[in-house]
């Protein structure tokens, strides 16, 4: 396997060559290794110490679906793990450059980017880069600036929110992915790393071609015909906005209530009719699930100048800056995607502030001086809109936006409204209320993330049979180790019950892993033990004293919930894997 190894500090560059990682197969398995190997659990995540790791997988670039990059770094947003996934172009990019993964440290003296055409890597000068108003014209720069070649190639680059060292900042990947959680952009910044620029044009062979072609067709098929599939390219994840509503999980106004009587208005179904413009696809996927928006902003009435762009949605954005801020209409949610997307927020994040920032406003925790005139009321898109506007400018706004910048933990340790602050493992959750199942798997879930384990598909599965508390723990941990192995692939979870573990063994040998059940398993077992050990050396604890107090006086699926039963799986957690808890 061949590594990157960049150090921004002494701008070095060399590239490691170790056949012994192919044991860890690649993705977040050999991320891991690399990551814990190299970063001490107690780094402050801006010190240039921190380490960031990007892995592709085996099966990258040769299978469908196989379009994903891992990421791993120290998070500045909850100084636990930082673990975090992203589609596009840069997996394939990088695997026709040759090369398996990519391990960055230091600090650059100026704002630099990192250049890579196939053997040929540079460390460039980005000072013109630097806090550029729109993240889409650092790509279309970096696009001119850097040579095509015959290959494929990726563009991943902040905005301002990270090289402003917003700490929930992401990194936008070919303009409509990200590694969007955990304030990898803050990482970046805190580096003076802007962008990588990737392009490859070299080929890989197989151990088999007949057997290649035999199972790329028959996952290629699967992927096609299936209807479990249809639904990702005919609406998106944005489906999910009626189905939700209707079942009574759909966070809305701050997750004070599980439906939003607007929601016909922000649906799949809406967006679909009236705003979409085409739909895209990550690089080696037939199905297609980005959709992409088109959408007109007036800037001069009276002559009628305009605006348009394109912006992405799903069911997360949605619900983010949609059902949860109370806004009525699709037109108005894609204004406040655009923003937070071009400047370079993690969008789940801020809606989840904004939200909190809302009820602390109408209980009068903050005040107008505060807020520097906004008033903060559900449905009101100018006024989130000028709030994310203020939270970019940072102490250029004053210490309520700077605050704001730095994560809801952080404004909720200053001002309070910790009643209504949703964030669990330092993060606003996913779009979820659904019962305890999401609760529980985005508290033990190693990323706090609902692609961890899936633990709102459980509460929909046992909808009318629930587990009881140690039952939810352990078909969550038994998931998320299964997906340790689906993300060290590195294949799309969408496509994760296509790629079962017969052909997951046929899709390894023909590139050169003849590999068991039971080491796939064993991998999955390893690495997910591996991170957790990890994560108590950095003093990581749960606490389900943190777990606002809405989320228990909010009617879900399967009632209210219970905060004993919440205490007893965590406890029963606590207990199979060692990781603290504070109850």
């Amino acid at each position: 396997m061949k590594i990157l190894d960049i150090n921004l500090s002494k701008r070095k560059i060399k590239v490691i060559d170790e056949p012994s990682l192919k044991q860890y197969l690649g993705g977040v398995a050999l991320a891991t290794q690399l990551f814990t190997e190299r970063c001490s659990p107690t780094v402050d995540p801006f010190d240039p110490e921190n380490v960031i790791v990007f892995a592709n997988g085996p099966l990258t670039a040769a299978f469908p679906t196989a379009s994903k990059m891992v990421a791993l770094f120290k998070s500045p947003l909850n100084n636990e793990l930082g673990e975090t996934y992203a589609g596009g172009r840069m997996a394939s990019a990088l695997r026709f450059a040759g090369y398996d993964g990519m391990i960055i440290q230091g600090k650059a003296s100026h704002p630099v980017y990192i250049a890579i055409h196939n053997q040929n890597v540079a460390i460039k000068n980005a000072e013109l880069l630097w806090n550029l108003r729109s993240v889409f014209s650092v790509g279309r720069i970096l696009r001119d600036a850097e040579p095509q070649g015959p290959g494929r190639r990726s563009f991943i680059r902040t905005g301002r929110a990270g090289d402003r060292l917003i700490r929930y900042a992401n990194v936008n990947v070919d303009n409509y992915r990200h590694f969007g959680r955990l304030g990898l952009g803050a990482v970046f910044g805190s580096k003076n790393l802007k962008a990588i620029v990737t392009e490859g044009s070299r080929d890989f062979d197989f151990n088999d071609m007949r057997a290649y072609k035999k199972i790329y067709h028959e996952i290629y098929n699967h992927l096609r015909d299936s209807d479990d599939m249809d639904k990702y390219h005919i609406l998106g994840t944005a489906a999910g906005i009626k189905a939700m509503n209707a079942l009574g999980g759909l966070p809305t106004k701050n997750f004070s209530q599980g439906r939003f009587e607007h929601a016909d208005a922000i649906s799949g179904e809406f967006f679909a009719e009236n705003l979409l413009l085409r739909k895209i696809a990550c690089s080696q996927c037939p199905v297609g699930c980005i959709h992409i928006a088109y959408l007109r902003i007036p800037y001069k009435k009276e002559e009628w100048d305009v605006e348009t762009t394109f912006v992405p949605y799903d069911y997360e954005l949605i619900y983010a800056l949609g059902s949860n801020l109370g806004i009525e209409n699709g037109k108005d949610v894609l204004r406040l995607i655009e923003l937070t997307d071009r400047n370079g927020f993690d969008i789940i994040t801020m809606g989840g502030i904004l939200a909190w920032a809302t009820d602390a406003y109408q209980n009068g925790i903050i005040t107008p001086t505060d807020t520097m005139g906004v008033k903060f009321e559900f449905g009101d898109t100018e006024n989130y809109l000028t709030a994310i506007n203020l939270i970019i400018r940072r102490k250029k706004a004053n210490d309520f936006y700077n605050t704001l910048g730095e994560g809801l933990d952080a404004v909720v340790e200053k001002y309070g409204g910790e009643d209504f602050a949703i964030n669990i493992g330092g993060q606003t959750p996913a779009g979820y209320l659904t019962g305890p199942g999401s609760i529980i798997g985005h508290m033990i879930g190693q990323r706090h993330s609902h692609l961890c384990n899936g633990g709102y598909g459980l509460d929909q599965k046992y909808l009318t049979n629930p587990l009881t508390p140690t039952e939810v723990v352990d078909e969550l941990v038994k998931e998320e180790q299964w997906r340790q192995v689906l993300n060290s692939l590195i294949v799309c979870l969408f496509a994760r019950k296509v790629y079962t573990v017969k052909r997951t063994l046929e899709s390894l040998q023909v590139v050169g892993f003849d590999w068991t059940e039971e080491q796939l398993l064993s991998l999955g077992k390893e690495t997910y033990e591996k991170k957790n050990q990890w994560k108590k050396e950095a003093g990581q604890k749960i606490n389900v004293n943190k777990l606002a107090r809405r989320l228990f006086e909010v009617k879900t699926p399967h009632g209210y919930l219970k905060r004993d039963y919440i205490q007893e799986a965590i406890k029963y957690y606590s207990e199979l894997t060692g990781i603290e808890v504070v109850i």
